[in-house]
């Protein structure tokens, strides 16, 4: 009888180990369930956990005037794609420089989400209006969207942690850079693309 109920033992326990790992399975995609039908990615729960610093150089400019153009067709229709890339983003303050094209790239993401652009000019030395972009975003808790320059955003990421990226061609206007800053960590940084290329 002892040996019957060994037995028995161990064949339950061969198959609780077979379906362990269908158990496991389970639940990891009842949990991926849970989380899409909240509209939270795996990716946002890691940066709710720090701070994500979003940087993009302006949108599409105008020809003319060539000292401070406005936002081209095709600059504004990149300005309402990037509401649409940020949608589950949550962000606590916008930062452009004092010309136009900048402002106007966030423009669409201020009316959207009711958030004041706060304007740091982009005056020389080049090295003072970083320091002035990385304590404005250091001074507000939460996530930071900065619309900044070919020559300004590689620079911005650096100062704020981030690694030395190459220069931003004058014909790319689709970059968008994820910067997660954690205290204490490394700072990580994600490229992607945004609207039409």
């Amino acid at each position: 009888m002892a040996i019957f109920r060994g037995f028995k033992a161990l064949t339950q326990l061969r198959q609780t180990e077979r379906s362990y790992p269908i158990k496991l399975l389970r639940r990891l995609l009842l949990g991926l369930l849970v989380f899409t039908a909240m509209g939270v990615s795996p990716v946002n729960l890691v940066w709710a956990e720090g701070r994500l610093i979003i940087l993009v150089r302006h949108a599409e400019k105008a020809d003319a005037p060539t000292a401070d153009p406005q936002l081209s067709p095709d600059g504004n229709q990149r300005a309402l794609a990037l509401v649409s890339a940020l949608t589950r983003t949550p962000l606590s303050q916008l930062i452009a420089t004092q010309y136009q094209r900048t402002q106007q790239t966030l423009e669409p993401m201020s009316a959207e989400r009711h958030l004041p652009i706060t304007v740091v000019a982009a005056e020389k030395p080049l090295e003072a209006h970083i320091q002035q972009i990385v304590e404005q975003v250091h001074a507000v808790k939460g996530n930071s969207l900065i619309a900044g320059h070919s020559n300004t955003v590689p620079l911005i990421i650096k100062a704020l942690g981030g690694p030395e990226i190459p220069n931003i061609s004058e014909n790319d206007y689709s970059q968008l850079f994820l910067l997660s800053i954690n205290d204490g960590q490394p700072a990580s940084l994600i490229s992607t693309r945004y609207g039409n290329e």
